[in-house]
């Protein structure tokens, strides 16, 4: 009998665990998906770079990716829009890990090749800055589980796409590490 009691214990115990974690994964996604006047605000305020008025600093393009924190409807039209750039951070971090685990790009030339193509882009430029701004040999093998070099590198990105005048928070950056 004792052992029953213990078991329904474990039980009940781990019920109110799951039904608790799913209770704040929800309230947090829901919060994340509001938008405050300030940010209506900000989206349309033009002394700021792009990225930092849609909470994109990495100006990730609109898809169909369903980004924690992603405002609908987006009004920039080309960019993704996110509710906190917490979030935009977040997202900027997800594609780079995906770039290195799914694509096999494992270092700063080929994850920027592909973020910014010489179509659009000053390229080699670009990769130049996030090597020397990191540290990190354009060539070196990177880990997408090493905190320090991903944040690095979207430290440097996120100075790259919107220019010195707004420098990026890297405790922001760093939060949005710890949300993944």
């Amino acid at each position: 009998m004792k052992a029953k009691t213990q078991i329904a214990i474990i039980v009940s115990t781990t019920a109110a665990i799951i039904i608790a974690l799913t209770i704040a994964l929800l309230v947090r996604y829901r919060l994340s998906k509001r938008v405050s006047e300030s940010t209506v605000q900000q989206f349309g305020d033009p002394s700021l770079p792009r990225g930092y008025r849609n909470n994109n600093p990495l100006n990730i393009r609109i898809s169909s990716d369903r980004w924690l924190g992603k405002v609908e409807p987006n009004t920039d039209g080309a960019f993704e829009q996110f509710a906190q750039p917490v979030y935009g951070y977040r997202a900027a971090i997800k594609l780079i890990q995906n770039y290195i685990r799914n694509r096999h790009l494992t270092t700063i030339s080929q994850i920027v090749s592909r973020w910014a193509p010489p179509s659009e882009n000053y390229t080699q430029s670009y990769i130049q800055h996030v090597a020397d701004t990191t540290g990190i040999p354009a060539d070196a093998t990177l880990s997408p589980s090493n905190k320090q070099q991903i944040t690095s590198i979207v430290y440097a990105m996120a100075i790259r796409e919107n220019g010195t005048k707004f420098m990026p928070d890297m405790a922001i950056i760093s939060e949005a590490w710890d949300m993944l």
